[in-house]
């Protein structure tokens, strides 16, 4: 089931994308500056999060920026491929970026106190295994592609629509960093089991 959604994502995806990717390709556009443009959309992102405890109107800016940043970083790899320039340094320098450009707008979250430390702590550690343990898994060949749930695009999607909704409700970013802490932990139990069974095998 896990599976089957994650291609239907994908394919949605590059339906809207695609001509987007063509023409980055043609104008020779690198991977890696849109690696590195994902990462600063990120952190500029961040700064309007911390931004928005003044004014809650920095929440749309905040929330447009993530988008953009989520974007870019699902868009690298297929300019990689479409160019021939994918590599290990790329897939390495992506990876590094993506969990600290995430990181950096947890913080922002927590620190501006539009979300209570424990819940934006726990949303933190939480996402960051999700990843972690897939990490962990590529070595023994283990593919983690549709086990579990509240993966980077899910979360980027549930803090974009909160951000939104939180200058007209409130603990909209409260309940959203609940939910990432919640599903993203019993992501990370369902991928250790996972695992384990296979492993076994």
């Amino acid at each position: 089931m896990g599976a089957k959604r994650r291609k239907l994502e994908e394919e949605l995806f590059e339906k809207i994308s695609t001509s987007f990717i063509e023409r980055l390709a043609r104008r020779g556009v690198k991977p890696l500056t849109i690696t590195f443009s994902a990462f600063a959309a990120a952190l500029v992102s961040s700064v309007f999060y911390y931004l928005a405890a003044g004014s809650e109107l920095y929440y749309f800016s905040a929330a447009i920026l993530l988008a953009v940043s989520g974007f870019l970083d699902a868009i690298d790899g297929a300019v990689a491929r479409r160019l021939g320039m994918t590599s290990r340094l790329g897939a390495f320098l992506d990876s590094v970026f993506d969990k600290l450009g995430e990181a950096a707008i947890y913080v922002a979250i927590t620190v501006s106190g539009a979300v209570s430390v424990f819940w934006g702590s726990l949303a933190l550690v939480s996402s960051l295994m999700v990843s972690y343990v897939r990490h962990r898994a590529e070595p023994f060949r283990i593919s983690l592609k549709g086990v579990g749930f509240m993966e980077r695009a899910e979360r980027v999607i549930l803090i974009i629509i909160a951000s939104i909704l939180t200058p007209f409700i409130r603990p909209a970013l409260e309940v959203a960093m609940i939910l990432i802490s919640i599903f993203a932990f019993l992501t990370v139990i369902w991928r250790i089991l996972y695992i384990v069974q296979v492993l076994k095998r």
